[in-house]
């Protein structure tokens, strides 16, 4: 069709008969004209402004189905009694169970993918290439879209939802604060697994737990944002 309209010398002259012409004449060889020269034109912007905004939706939606499942396993963990538990010195923490579900989930989504990313699909690269990833947590508009960075949005979001949770934990004992560190210690292997970079807000929480209570707010701590050595202050404070 393309190297067809090229053949012909006035375009408009020989297309002006057909009956969707007249409805835009304008436009129309403005179109005609684009396909010809290469250059852009309005009419494909507004067809790829349209085609854009259904890939974002379609996007979200995966991504909001995908973290259906994390959100659903850690709902209520910030009020287990495993945060106030007053085991003894020699308490030793693994794990718990929602932090390993978790972990299972995030390392079988490569192997789930494989069969989309594999093979070429020019169209999936395409809509990934439209995705604007930037409005998740962790990310930046100027990811090119592929199956990895698809994969780091779902850890990263992760990360997001779990940072939420921690800081709506009431207050923590010490032991409390030793199973919280073992807990975020096993999400940041999992994440070193998946060579998925730990969020800010994890990194700076891992760090702020495991230093002594009087340490919380004090000159090695400063870069960490001023809301969270106060969170994190106000849970582990003495009773």
């Amino acid at each position: 069709m393309v190297e067809r309209v090229k053949e012909l010398h006035s375009p408009e002259d020989h297309l002006s008969s057909l009956p969707f012409w007249s409805e835009a004449p304008a436009e129309n060889t403005a179109l005609v004209t684009a396909v010809i020269t290469g250059e852009t034109t309005s009419l494909l912007s507004k067809c790829r402004d349209l085609f854009t905004r259904s890939i974002n939706v379609t996007n979200r939606l995966c991504v909001d189905f995908v973290l259906r499942y994390v959100r659903s396993t850690v709902h209520g963990v910030h009020l287990s009694t495993e945060w106030q538990s007053v085991e003894g010195a020699a308490f030793t923490p693994s794990p718990l169970s929602y932090i390993t579900q978790l972990g299972d989930y995030l390392l079988l989504l490569p192997q789930q993918l494989e069969p989309y990313f594999t093979e070429e699909n020019t169209a999936l690269d395409a809509a990934l290439n439209q995705v604007t990833f930037g409005e998740f947590p962790g990310m930046s508009n100027d990811m090119e879209g592929d199956a990895f960075v698809w994969l780091t949005c779902i850890c990263q979001s992760t990360m997001f939802i779990l940072v939420e949770v921690i800081l709506r934990i009431p207050s923590l004992t010490e032991p409390g604060c030793k199973q919280l560190c073992a807990d975020i210690s096993y999400m940041s292997n999992v994440m070193g697994a998946l060579e998925i970079p730990l969020s800010r807000d994890i990194t700076d929480i891992s760090r702020l737990l495991n230093l002594p209570y009087d340490r919380i707010d004090s000159a090695e701590t400063e870069a960490v944002p001023k809301y969270l050595r106060g969170k994190i202050a106000a849970m582990r404070r003495p009773n």
